[in-house]
């Protein structure tokens, strides 16, 4: 599908909107972190108030939004069975560990899905209020009411910026097979779908991961690479898929320039 169809076009506004205010949310809570209840999920990852807070927000807005079309959510456990040609596939805190750790590395991941394959995407950074969103041919920066295009940048000669979460970062052995092509890389750590909009406005060039996460942690950043210019697949280089048994996806490499 070359183009996000029109009538998904007409509500970017009011998805920004929604993600804003779902932000503003999250920042609230951030700054008075202190005293804010941190649970243990059965897969022993953590979840706060901030996530079920924005999850609630979204997920009602989604469904005003858009009333026929059903929401997957980390956050509701009974909504990862759902089967529908199209679907919202949302991660209402994705970095909890940074919001947790208070290391200001987290977003909001909405993607709009079709026959398992997104085709918009929005991530919003709820401390600097950046949006990116993406969908076709088109890659978007958000920010104070001002929108600007954006693209992965050329791949540069040597010194690309290698992007890692903490985990893989000591998986030394295993990233140094994948950057044989990007001679003295600057490895930088950065945590949650962040990542994606640093490659898709050009600020970054590889984001390599080998520890397992979910469908709602990249599918947004997905469609707004590829929209941007830049492309993501399996570390065995097999396009990256979604639809899978229990949502989990494999290692995959996101490149700032298609290979």
């Amino acid at each position: 599908m070359e183009n996000v169809n029109p009538s998904f076009e007409n509500i970017i506004p009011k998805l920004i909107a929604l993600s804003e205010q779902a932000g503003a949310l999250i920042a609230h809570l951030y700054k008075k972190a202190e005293g804010l209840e941190i649970i243990r999920k059965g897969d022993g990852s953590p979840v706060t108030e901030a996530d079920h807070q924005s999850h609630h927000l979204l997920a009602q807005g989604l469904k005003e939004l858009t009333p026929h079309i059903p929401v997957i959510s980390e956050e509701d456990e009974e909504s990862w069975n759902i089967k529908n040609p199209f679907y919202w596939l949302i991660d209402p805190l994705d970095g909890t560990r940074g919001f947790i750790g208070r290391d200001g590395q987290f977003c909001i991941n909405i993607a709009l899905m079709e026959d398992n394959k997104a085709i918009l995407g929005l991530i919003h950074l709820p401390l600097t209020r950046e949006t990116f969103y993406g969908y076709g041919n088109t890659a978007v920066k958000h920010i104070s009411g001002q929108s600007t295009s954006i693209h992965t940048r050329r791949r540069p000669p040597e010194g690309s910026t290698l992007l890692l979460s903490n985990h893989d970062l000591k998986c030394k052995e295993k990233w140094e097979k994948y950057i044989k092509d990007f001679p003295h890389p600057i490895l930088k750590p950065l945590h949650s779908a962040i990542k994606f909009c640093r490659i898709a406005e050009g600020a970054a060039d590889i984001y390599l991961r080998f520890v397992p996460c979910k469908e709602w942690d990249t599918a947004a950043g997905q469609i707004l690479v590829e929209a941007a210019g830049g492309s993501m697949e399996t570390l065995e280089g097999t396009p990256f898929l979604y639809g899978k048994p229990n949502l989990k996806n494999p290692g995959f490499k996101v490149l700032g320039q298609k290979p």
